[in-house]
């Protein structure tokens, strides 16, 4: 009031005070107003102008290699969801594989290796397994396995194998020799490789007189798994009887996926184009019973998820319904799912 009565001694009209007065009061808060909205603007901006860190679950490195090479995609193909062509053109990757009988397969892979194509009548026909190799125990898996089987019907089947025999008897040394044993000797073997003049990590399969494995124990050691054994048919009386599934039995063994562990193949020859049809389907039924027989009693789910016939060089395979093999002893013919 003071200062009002000062300027009103001055000369100052009392309408302009008034004014004045009443424009500084107001304008203190549109100002204030103001500035806030301003500061308000700024922050926005500058919480725009940051990036946003977005907290990822953390990744081992071997799962992150994992992912980097295979996608996180598991190798076997998922059929559960797709549903069967309707028609004789299709996408395959869309629709489930139509499945064929052996007898068709082997028809199709003789169509392309006929002379008059790729020319090779007697090429080696391979099965692909599909193995599911989980338990019923959580991060728990089947280990590998393999085998030396011999088929119904004997052919070449091109595996190339070293078997050492041990027997007492010269005689059954010199036919072991002759059948296609790499290398045959009596008790004497044990010293050899005690001292060194022998090597037994040479040799893939070891095959025994049952009188022997007692003094055999000593080089143990060397060969581990492969020691022979009456239990695994590498030990026993006659060794010219187990010698014949080494020469001319086919071996196969798993493969086991380098990130997903329940996941496994066996690729194998059981026969060749140029055999009778009937004969390829014996030899692959008594394959497929022979890899089923590895699944552990423990396990509830099936081991044998999907097999296949593919006839290099082409890449080309026909898919089979390997379940009716394992159902019966005799191998059945079912028509080709459409």
């Amino acid at each position: 009031m003071a200062a009002l009565s000062t300027l009103c001694s001055t000369g100052v009209a009392r309408s302009q005070l008034l004014r004045w007065a009443a424009t500084s009061f107001h304008t203190s808060a549109a100002l204030e107003a103001a500035r806030k909205g301003t500061r308000a603007k700024a922050e926005a901006k500058k919480k725009a102008s940051k990036k946003e860190t977005v907290k990822r679950e953390f990744i081992p490195l071997k799962k992150r290699l994992e992912l980097k090479q295979t996608g996180g995609a598991f190798p076997q193909r998922v059929e559960d969801h797709l549903k069967n062509p309707s028609d004789n053109v299709w996408f395959a990757r869309f629709y489930k594989q139509q499945v064929y009988t052996v007898e068709q397969a082997v028809a199709m892979h003789r169509e392309t290796h006929h002379p008059t194509q790729l020319d090779l009548p007697d090429a080696l026909l391979h099965t692909e397994i599909e193995l599911n190799m989980s338990t019923d125990k959580t991060n728990r898996f089947i280990d590998d396995f393999y085998n030396v089987l011999r088929l119904p019907h004997d052919f070449n089947t091109e595996q190339e194998r070293t078997v050492l025999v041990v027997a007492r008897s010269e005689d059954v040394q010199e036919k072991a020799i002759q059948m296609g044993a790499t290398h045959a000797a009596g008790h004497e073997i044990i010293k050899q490789a005690q001292t060194g003049e022998i090597n037994l990590r040479e040799y893939d399969h070891f095959i025994a007189e049952t009188d022997i494995l007692p003094d055999f124990v000593a080089v143990r050691g060397l060969i581990r798994k492969r020691f022979p054994s009456v239990r695994n048919g590498t030990a026993g009386i006659d060794v010219l009887a187990l010698l014949e599934r080494f020469t001319k039995g086919i071996e196969y063994h798993t493969a086991k996926d380098k990130y997903h562990h329940d996941y496994a193949t066996i690729r194998v020859p059981f026969g060749r184009l140029n055999m009778p049809s009937e004969q390829l389907e014996e030899n692959l039924s008594a394959l497929l019973k022979d890899v089923d027989k590895q699944k552990p009693n423990k396990k509830s789910n099936d081991l044998i998820t999907r097999a296949i016939i593919l006839c290099p060089p082409v890449k080309r395979y026909f898919k089979i319904n390997h379940g009716l093999y394992l159902q019966s002893e005799k191998p059945i013919k079912v028509a080709a799912a459409v």
